[in-house]
């Protein structure tokens, strides 16, 4: 009885073993196989294997593993085996390429374990595809190295794991020097607070912003942070991007666009910012200073709305030939205009285009000042000069004819020659002369303090 049962447990075992067999080699989901050892040929392959690789199962137990490998390959492959065969027990494993029926070549993992087969030698081969993640792999590699972002990767305690190029570019340090670092030296936060923001950063309550970092030479860098915790257990991701170049420009703009502003608004003429794409007119406060215009109330043709109706196609008709014009600069024209007061004001606009590659005007500075002071003064001025013409004229020529007489009759009466003319009638003479010169002399002043009176 108890040969018998011993019997039917043995029996029972084996056909337990058959059903194991079965369900872990040939129903297996993995490319599984067996091969010599001494000779490299497969002995049994599983269904898997046959779809994976493109064999039937006839085809495949005619091949040996050279066959599933490239040719370059195959000595790589040789030295494994023959490290196999030094052993009696052995698991190992790593990456190989293999090549399927069809030729592809694809990247695999490889387990194998030293098995016996009827007193044969042989390994137990399972192969797993990674085609796919070497390629994934591959790409953020490439993704790693080559983007201009700071990657790090740190432990629980800010030490530096993995980082790519970046980091060193941007830091300053060599790859020595990054082993050997902690985060918290490249951040720039006062002491007390590294340990409460990294306690943050590690609850995930921290995910991206703006920080400042140091150089190793000192340097501030302003840094665009994104953070992810725990990408693996202990492992946590950091992604900085230098935006210090961008911070400076942006405040260096917005200190220039205050000047500007503020020029604007002191300058003593109406200046005008126009974006001529968007026929968007920007005053400063000159132009209702000096013209009266609310330039809130009134509309963006405030300018053009309001030029003398004598002047206005001229000047409109300008400004459109210089603006069309690719190789104009600058346009200057005078005008009459308008004032809010309804007072005609003589006024002097300026223009200059700021044009793209292609000769197109996008933008353009103006200014408008009030020149009729200053036109007036001007004419006041011509007026003056012909007065002054007027008197130089007189003093060298009206005045020369009764003095170059009176210097004539006092040398006759020096010389005692009077011939027929007696001295009596030579000094009536001189008196005349005289007389005529103070006559002259008073109209010179009085145009003169005409001048001066004018002039004031």
């Amino acid at each position: 009885m108890t040969n018998y049962t011993q019997g039917k447990s043995e029996k029972d075992s084996s056909i337990s073993s058959e059903v194991m067999y079965r369900d872990l080699f040939l129903l297996n989901p993995q490319p599984m196989w067996v091969y010599d050892v001494e000779t490299f040929e497969i002995l049994n392959v599983n269904e898997a294997a046959v779809r994976h690789y493109g064999y039937s199962r006839d085809e495949f137990l005619r091949l040996t593993i050279k066959d599933l490998r490239p040719a370059a390959e195959i000595a790589t492959m040789v030295s494994a085996v023959e490290i196999v065969r030094m052993h009696d027990k052995l698991y190992s494993s790593g990456g190989y390429k293999h090549q399927k029926k069809n030729g592809e070549i694809v990247d695999v993992n490889i387990q194998s374990n030293i098995i016996y087969i009827d007193g044969r030698k042989a390994e137990l081969v399972l192969s797993t595809d990674i085609t796919e993640k070497c390629k994934t792999d591959e790409k953020f590699k490439a993704i790693f190295e080559h983007t201009q972002d700071a990657i790090m990767i740190c432990d629980d305690d800010g030490n530096c794991l993995d980082y790519n190029t970046a980091v060193v570019d941007m830091f300053g340090y060599s790859r020595k020097e990054l082993d050997k670092i902690s985060l918290f030296k490249l951040l720039k936060v006062r002491a007390g607070d590294l340990h409460a923001i990294w306690t943050r950063f590690l609850k995930g309550k921290v995910r991206n912003g703006k920080m400042h970092l140091i150089h190793k030479d000192g340097s501030v860098i302003i840094g665009s942070f994104n953070v992810k915790p725990n990408i693996l257990p202990g492992m946590h991701l950091c992604v900085v991007t230098d935006i210090t170049e961008k911070v400076l420009k942006s405040k260096a703009l917005i200190l220039g666009n205050e000047r500007y502003k503020l020029i604007l608004n002191a300058a003593n003429e109406a200046i005008y910012d126009w974006d001529i794409e968007r026929d968007k007119v920007e005053w400063g406060t000159g132009f209702k200073d000096i013209f009266g215009y609310d330039l809130a109330v009134y509309n963006n043709h405030i300018w053009s709305d309001n030029i003398y109706y004598e002047d206005k196609e001229r000047v409109i008709r300008e400004i459109s030939a210089a603006l069309n014009d690719p190789g104009r600069e600058m346009l200057v024209t005078e005008c009459r205009y308008v004032k809010f007061d309804q007072k005609v004001a003589l006024v002097e606009h300026r223009i200059i285009f700021l044009r793209n590659v292609n000769g197109k005007a996008i933008r353009a500075v103006g200014s408008v000042r009030d020149i009729t002071d200053y036109k007036q003064s001007l004419h006041r001025i011509q007026l003056q000069n012909e007065q002054l013409r007027e008197i130089a004229w007189i003093q060298s020529h009206v005045v020369r004819a009764p003095l170059t007489r009176m210097m004539g009759l006092v040398e006759l009466l020096k010389l005692g020659e009077y011939g027929d003319l007696g001295k009596e009638e030579i000094l009536n003479l001189v008196q005349q002369s005289a007389a005529e010169l103070d006559s002259v002399i008073k109209e010179i002043v009085n145009k003169a303090d005409k001048v001066q009176t004018e002039d004031d």
